[in-house]
């Protein structure tokens, strides 16, 4: 039996829960904002830092932030992760952005127009006490 070792987030139907699977460790997540925070270089080329819950993420990125001015967060309601549609679009495109780090600088366009197509709201923060909202 093959292992997938790729570290993933999946909503578990049964209990309507967020789960992150991680080598063979499982957590359950809950039911929580997901943030994600990166930076990038001079040719724009973004490195994925952190993710997973909101104030967890703000923490480290405002860490970050004072070596790198670069840094970047990311905030996915938790409405927008359950909804029936767009969520699994949601989920799927973190988990790729947790396989291949330079993939989460094309996010913010990825959910711009999930956003725009599904009605949901999703969050870019410039610092850690800024919510932005995209418009829909």
């Amino acid at each position: 039996m093959t292992r997938n070792t790729d570290p993933a987030y999946r909503l578990d139907d049964a209990t309507g829960q967020l789960f992150f699977t991680s080598s063979s460790a499982r957590t359950i997540v809950g039911d929580i904002d997901l943030a994600l925070v990166w930076t990038t270089d001079e040719d724009n080329n973004a490195c994925l830092h952190k993710h997973g819950r909101k104030e967890f993420i703000e923490q480290k990125a405002a860490l970050i932030r004072t070596i790198d001015d670069s840094t970047k967060t990311f905030v996915i309601p938790w409405e927008a992760i359950r909804h029936p549609v767009a969520g699994p679009k949601i989920i799927d495109e973190v988990n790729k952005c947790l396989s291949i780090s330079g993939r989460v600088g094309k996010i913010e366009a990825f959910l711009q127009a999930l956003s725009e197509e599904h009605d949901i709201e999703v969050f870019p923060r410039a610092t850690a006490d800024e919510t932005v909202e995209m418009a829909p």
